[in-house]
């Protein structure tokens, strides 16, 4: 059977991608609800690997089984890999010890106790804190010295969309807003400027969701939104949410 597999990254991993330990069990239970095809590498310089299906995973630890190659026969398996596979949040990665044959075919590894999930898309986009930190917003001002806040939906590295009162400004397709900032409790991020890209109907009939790109980025304001999405990113997989400002650049 002829399935795609990917290696493991080399070298040393940025800190933000590994997971709370605490945490490990339950990411494991939500990336694997069901069998998913993984690889197992027994290095970085390991260039084939061994296309595996990961079944279940129980609190004694996981369950998987070798996938037969094109000629049908079954890898047997040693007692030590990288495992790799790819979700929604990005690239997993985790060490696979200690395997052991079962009766059915198939074999357990102990549980990881220490698991990374690697962002692949440069520009990927990640959901704001909502709720769980409602002291973040964006600040747009204006020329008569006046200010509106809006809520942060979503951020990428170069953009965002938000939710504002409908009718509070001119929000057509094209208009800039210049000097912009993030702020949590009085402090605030680097002056940016945003120009409108698209909008459209908020979940609420009073709001309207915008969406807005950078223009005209310094290095320190790309590196201010990279951080801010990275931070959330982070602390949604970590499971804590409400702490995700600890690890951005401009707050402190």
């Amino acid at each position: 059977m002829s399935v795609r597999i990917y290696p493991p990254e080399a070298g040393e991993l940025n800190p933000n991608y590994w997971i709370d330990p605490r945490f490990i069990y339950k990411n494991l239970e939500r990336f694997f609800e069901e069998a998913r095809v993984c690889g197992l590498f027994k290095d970085a310089n390991d260039a084939n690997g061994i296309a595996i299906n990961l079944l279940a995973v129980e609190p004694n630890g996981l369950v998987l089984k070798a996938i037969p190659t094109d000629d049908g026969a079954s890898p047997s398996l040693m007692h030590r890999y990288t495992l790799v596979t790819f979700v929604d949040g990005g690239k997993v990665q985790f060490e696979i010890n200690n395997l052991r044959a079962t009766q059915e075919g198939s074999y357990i590894a102990d549980l990881p106790i220490a698991m990374t999930v690697i962002q692949r898309r440069k520009g990927f986009r990640t959901p704001g804190p909502g709720n769980f930190d409602r002291d973040f917003k964006l600040l747009i001002y204006f020329s008569q010295g006046k200010e509106m806040i809006a809520q942060v939906v979503d951020i990428s590295e170069d953009g965002l969309q938000l939710d504002l009162r409908l009718n509070a400004t001119e929000m057509s397709v094209g208009t800039i807003w210049s000097g912009c900032s993030f702020e949590r409790l009085k402090v605030r991020s680097e002056p940016f400027d945003l120009v409108i890209r698209n909008t459209r109907p908020s979940a609420e009939s009073s709001r309207i969701r915008v969406g807005c790109q950078l223009i005209n980025p310094t290095q320190l304001n790309r590196n201010q939104f990279e951080s801010t999405r990275n931070a959330i990113h982070s602390a949604r997989i970590q499971r804590h949410l409400k702490f995700w400002f600890q690890h951005v650049s401009w707050y402190s």
